[in-house]
């Protein structure tokens, strides 16, 4: 269990995150959004469930082809499978937390991404432009897009992440960014 708080940003959401608090069971964070802000494309996870609550602003929530707007006071839960993003449609700063159960391994695939970002090794979608090292992120992050069968993407996904495991990427990744 860490207690320690820890702080980091992407340039390309225009988000900055602190890990709050983090155990096996469960991650928790708050985000700051900024104005147009947000996740490029839609994604769901296999494996864990999101907790938004919104503490300040306005955060737009595309779930499962439908547009939520979640102000302060307001909290979601999406669930496995539902096919989210989020973005800061507003022109002010939205502020929200998130518990993410379990926590899996969330933390270290966002600060990859995230340490990605910060150095412009990211496309304008947020995905690492190594293949390898987007391989590495999305498993850590259990994240898939609903356009392509989720077999096929576990398959690629696996297999690249092996080959990034076996040739030090991932070891690399994780020793600069986490």
């Amino acid at each position: 269990m860490t207690a320690a708080t820890l702080n980091f940003s992407n340039p390309v959401i225009k988000d900055e995150i602190e890990i709050l608090f983090e155990s096996k069971e469960k991650l928790v964070f708050r985000t700051v959004l900024k104005p147009s802000g947000g996740q490029a494309g839609v994604h769901y996870h296999t494996k864990i469930t999101e907790e938004f609550k919104i503490i300040s602003g306005e955060l737009t929530v595309n779930l499962n082809e439908q547009k939520l707007t979640l102000k302060s006071g307001d909290h979601y839960v999406i669930k496995p499978f539902d096919c989210h993003r989020f973005l800061n449609e507003s022109k002010n700063n939205v502020v929200f937390e998130v518990v993410v159960t379990p926590s899996i391994d969330i933390k270290r695939g966002l600060q990859v991404i995230y340490g990605l970002a910060t150095e412009d090794k990211v496309y304008k979608n947020g995905l690492p432009k190594n293949l390898l090292s987007a391989a590495i992120a999305i498993q850590m992050m259990d994240a898939y897009v609903p356009k392509i069968p989720l077999s096929i993407q576990k398959i690629g996904i696996g297999v690249l992440a092996f080959l990034g495991k076996k040739t030090a990427v991932k070891r690399k990744l994780i020793s600069r960014y986490c």
